[in-house]
């Protein structure tokens, strides 16, 4: 099925405004779906949410996360036809070259995994000051809540480079994909949810353009972190943010 809504705090949810954008098959360019096309209101929402979930998910071990992660590769992999036909047919791409990317998707969450584990062997490093009076110690910590924007061309993958590290960082995570391809992060968010375990709004996605979603998000008060790929202009105007 093509994931119409948002995913927002464990649940999927209609754009707040109603408001929908056709979904193009490139193959034959002709209208494939509809997503949601989200606001301001709509990444408020998905904020609240991710920063909610920030204060149990940021508590967890790195052993903790690491159980989730696993378990998110291993939905992924099972769903691995649906999701490779979608990214085909959304994104242009031969279904082999699609399928290769849910198989990079899932060494991608299980490489996090292992990361995950190990960051708890360096929780509690002694550092050598120079002066045998204190003994100073480094903790790692997460970051807080972090919007992620991905583009069209390698739309899961791309998006896994990102939600990956920061799921094993302890981070919560307001994720939009382009608004060319949105819906296999849309199924990311309820396999990791409802398959793998991962708690309510630590994962939320809000689909739609980037001035009404990217920019807004990028600007938000509560979002402590960006990832993004995509272009040099966008770019600027997220660092200026």
């Amino acid at each position: 099925a093509l994931l119409d809504k948002h995913f927002i705090n464990g649940a999927l949810v209609p754009p707040v405004k109603g408001r929908y954008l056709d979904v193009v098959d490139p193959s034959e360019e002709s209208v494939w779906g509809r997503s949601a096309a989200g606001t301001v209101e709509d990444v408020n929402a998905a904020v609240a949410s991710a920063k909610n979930a920030d204060y149990t998910w940021s508590k967890t071990s790195g052993t903790e996360r690491a159980v989730v992660l696993r378990a998110i590769a291993d939905a992924v992999e099972k769903n691995k036809p649906e999701l490779a036909d979608k990214e085909a047919v959304n994104s242009g791409k031969p279904l082999q070259e699609a399928a290769w990317d849910i198989d990079d998707v899932v060494g991608c969450f299980r490489h996090h995994a292992d990361l995950a584990e190990a960051l708890d062997k360096k929780q509690g490093k002694i550092v050598d000051v120079g002066m045998e009076e204190f003994e100073t110690r480094l903790f790692w910590e997460s970051k807080g809540v972090v919007g992620i924007i991905v583009p069209w061309n390698y739309p899961l993958l791309m998006a896994t480079w990102k939600v990956a590290g920061a799921l094993a960082a302890g981070c919560s995570i307001v994720l939009k994909p382009s608004e060319l391809t949105p819906y296999t992060a849309v199924d990311l968010a309820v396999i990791a949810h409802q398959q793998a375990g991962l708690p309510a709004g630590v994962l939320n996605v809000v689909t739609g353009f980037g001035p009404d979603v990217g920019a807004p998000l990028t600007a938000h008060p509560d979002v402590e972190k960006i990832a993004f790929t995509g272009s040099t202009a966008t770019g600027s105007r997220i660092m200026g943010a």
